[in-house]
């Protein structure tokens, strides 16, 4: 077996461990990867395919900065002429580097290089896995009619070419358009079918990903028996490196803040903050902190939860995200409406609490 063929099976094994959410695996199989690389020049084009995928993995690592050093370092190998498919995966991973640091206007740009790429060689399902990126930052920055535009036509384009699993994705996309606009019922359809779809296509990081995002509308629904079900079989297939463990400490965040265990509530919203700044996502990072003062706030210590409020609102800012900074707004103005008006807080639950019991 030549250099080339030991790599491309090394990193087909890479992209299965990934397919599995097992990132660790797939590190070491691209280390392999390395070394084999170590006897060709660096100016190689196969020095390109490793990079790329390096990318790949750090992404899935939440190491989005090295994902992207790994981008640059593959652009600087590849020729200027041809190999637009080698280009458009640059991009595609670029973006998403970007879009997981919130960076969106650096993530626009590449996506739509992707997109010009793919459609040059006439890559559709590639074009459509792009579609689903740029939707993704178009509802980060509030433009909600552009984003479904862009999904349902992914799906059209998944349907079209018969590609279950791009179109599982898409189906993910618009359950959390549904649930966004409160329709629980349908959004939950959506994920039911997309867990259905990856769990025969055995791809366990979307079946995670889809059981996640289902558990997080049983939790708008307070059927918390259900969410903790959901929560059992994440964790069961969930890897300890994963960057799919902030699902846990999320669902696990949302559970105690409904049981009103604030001190468990404060616990894993710490844990989600450790875990987005050693990714540097900032919009990871700005939802820890609106956590931390939503807590804070739970626990009548405007305060803090002030202060925590104001840092999640600038990083909200900074980064463009509407939805994050409504949340953060919407907060603040209670905070400051209790202040105010030198309003009893737990006064005032405890009058909350005695009407529900009374009703």
């Amino acid at each position: 077996m030549n250099i080339t063929q030991s790599i491309d099976t090394l990193i087909k094994k890479g992209n299965k461990a990934l397919d599995n959410g097992n990132c660790k695996q797939a590190y070491s199989f691209l280390q392999q990867v390395y070394q084999l690389l170590l006897s060709i020049p660096q100016s190689h084009i196969l020095w390109v395919y490793y990079y790329i995928n390096l990318a790949s993995v750090y992404n899935n690592m939440g190491q989005f900065l090295e994902s992207i050093d790994c981008c640059q370092s593959a652009e600087q190998i590849i020729p200027i002429k041809g190999n637009d498919d080698l280009k458009a995966k640059i991009e595609s991973c670029r973006a998403a580097s970007y879009l997981n640091i919130s960076d969106y206007p650096n993530s626009l740009e590449s996506v739509k290089k992707a997109i010009r790429l793919y459609k040059r060689i006439n890559m559709k399902e590639n074009v459509a896995l792009e579609l689903i990126t740029y939707g993704n930052i178009l509802l980060r920055i509030g433009k909600w009619d552009q984003a479904i535009k862009n999904y349902s036509e992914a799906l059209f384009i998944a349907k079209k070419t018969k590609n279950k699993r791009l179109e599982a994705k898409t189906l993910m996309q618009l359950g959390f358009v549904f649930r966004a606009h409160r329709f629980l019922y349908l959004a939950i359809d959506h994920f039911r079918e997309a867990e259905r779809i990856f769990k025969k296509l055995n791809f366990n990081q979307g079946l995670v990903t889809a059981l996640y995002e289902r558990a997080n509308t049983y939790l708008s629904l307070k059927m918390t028996e259900e969410t903790l079900a959901l929560i059992k079989q994440i964790k069961a297939l969930t890897p300890p490196d994963s960057t799919m463990c902030s699902f846990l400490y999320n669902l696990r965040y949302c559970l105690h803040s409904q049981n009103k265990n604030f001190t468990e509530a404060m616990d894993c919203a710490n844990l989600l903050l450790d875990f987005f700044k050693k990714a540097h996502d900032k919009r990871g990072v700005a939802k820890s902190f609106e956590k931390i003062a939503s807590v804070y706030y739970n626990l009548s210590k405007l305060e803090p939860a002030k202060k925590y409020g104001e840092k999640a609102l600038i990083i909200a800012e900074e980064i463009g995200d509407k939805l994050l900074q409504n949340l953060c707004k919407k907060l603040l103005q209670d905070i400051d409406h209790i202040i105010k008006n030198n309003i009893d807080l737990d006064e005032l639950r405890k009058n909350e609490d005695y009407d529900t019991r009374k009703n």
